[in-house]
This record gives structure tokens, sequence and C-alpha cells, in this order.
């Protein structure tokens, strides 16, 4: 009799101990990567080429700051870092360190060389299997409070903002997709080496890859132009820029119903 009581309390404890163990892996934090690119202290509208000056400081210091903001609302469930990708302005140093110890790495580039450069040199050099996700984001966006409501960093797909605004919302026979951000799972980065990151970019990804609409979203199912100056957004706003009011699109976006009318 004593045997069996002895035996039982064994596996009772082995049986605890494993537990705990699945416990512990399951309840680990997620992790992900905001790589931040674009020019940064801008001045200006859509192809405005001014940047660094004194006036577009304190607006792309609250863009930063925002992002902070997101990381922080995550914790602990996510364990953010950052990684930036952006041009040299004589306030380079004062953005970096707002985001102080998150950041793991930054690029400071003279010239002009495309966002879709800028974001693949800085995936070229993060460690992204490290990651369950990976949040490319537009450096001068300042991200709204529904931003942090609607993001879950559990999505299985890859994911724009919204569909751009009518009668800009379509390529071809495909969705326009807002390219200020993008949302790419561990599952889908062997697709990040040929993605341009541009409004482009779903339509080419089911004419040009094996992905499907079944791997493809958007964060939200209502219409808005990737430019905030254009169209209302509720998500963010570009800073340095007018704020529209304007919902120009009442239509909502429904991808297995999805005609290009």
């Amino acid at each position: 009799m004593l045997y069996w009581v002895i035996l039982f309390l064994i596996i009772s404890i082995l049986y605890s101990i494993l537990k705990k163990k699945e416990s512990f892996s399951t309840d680990r934090p997620m992790k992900g990567c905001m790589l931040l690119y674009g020019e940064s202290f801008r001045l200006g509208g859509q192809s405005n080429r001014n940047r660094g000056t004194a006036e577009s400081y304190d607006a792309q210091i609250q863009a930063a700051e925002s992002h902070l903001s997101f990381i922080k609302e995550l914790q602990p469930k996510v364990d953010m870092d950052v990684y930036i990708s952006t041009y040299e302005t004589p306030y380079s140093n004062n953005l970096m360190n707002v985001y102080g110890e998150k950041q793991i790495g930054h690029d400071l580039y003279k010239e002009l060389i495309g966002q879709t450069n800028l974001v693949k040199n800085a995936l070229n050099k993060i460690s992204i299997d490290t990651y369950d996700f990976i949040l490319i984001l537009r450096i001068d966006l300042f991200l709204k409070p529904a931003f942090i409501e609607v993001f879950d960093p559990t999505w299985n797909t890859i994911r724009w903002p919204s569909v751009c605004f009518k009668p800009h919302h379509k390529i071809g026979i495909h969705p326009k997709a807002s390219d200020m951000m993008c949302f790419i799972p561990k599952k889908y980065y062997p697709y990040l080496k040929n993605m341009n990151h541009r409004e482009e970019a779903w339509a080419e990804f089911i004419e040009n890859s094996d992905l499907t609409y079944a791997d493809l979203d958007m964060m939200l199912d209502t219409y808005h132009d990737s430019d905030s100056a254009k169209d209302y957004n509720p998500l963010y706003y570009i800073v340095n820029r007018p704020q529209s009011t304007v919902h120009h699109t009442s239509d909502h976006f429904d991808k297995w119903l999805w005609k290009a009318d």
C-alpha cells in the first residue's frame, strides 16, 4: 500500500513540474520588432523634401513619443524592439534618445535611397527570426489611441492599415493597400526578401508569389487614403501636415466580396 502512495506522490510531483514548464513556455511574452523608416523631421506635404528644419522638430518628437506609448501599452504581453532607418538631420541624436534602450540599432543615410531600400537594408541587419512579428512603420506617423485598440499581435496574416479611398482603391483588379505601415507575422518572413513597400504590395503578392487573399488583410474594414492630409484616418496622422477631417468613402471592405469596381 505504501508503495502505491509513494508512487502516486512521485507522479503527482512530476506532473506538477511539467505543467509549470508548459505554462511558462505558453505564457512567455511575444517578441516584436518595430522597424521605423522614412524621412524624419520632414516639413510639408507629399513629395516635399524639406527636412531637418526647426519647425519640424516638435511634431516629429511627438510622433516618436506616440510610438513609445504604443510599445508600453503592449507590455508585458509583448516585448518590442525598435530599429530605425532614416536620414541624417541636425536632430538625429535627439530622435535616437527618445527611443532609449528600446532601440536595437539605426541607419542614418545622407542621400535618398527610397523607402523599399530603407526597409530592406534594415531587415538585412535585424535578426528577424528572433521575433514573432515585425511592424514596419513610417517614422513620421503619430499613432492615435484607436491604433492601440485595433492592433492585435497575434494576427496570422500580413496586414496593412486599410484600402485607399475611392476612386484610388485598386491596383488592376486588386486592393490598393495604404503603404504607411505593414504587419508581418513570422511565418511570412520568407516573403520579405521580394516585398516592395508601396501601395502595390497586395497586388504584387497575388500576382508574383503563391500567396492568396487568405494570407492578406487590412487592419480596418473601412477605406482611408494613406495620406491623412487628404482623407480622415482613425489610426494615425502624418506629422507636420494638416489633418483632414473628411472621410470620403463610406463603404466597407470585405476581401471575400471584393470587386474592383
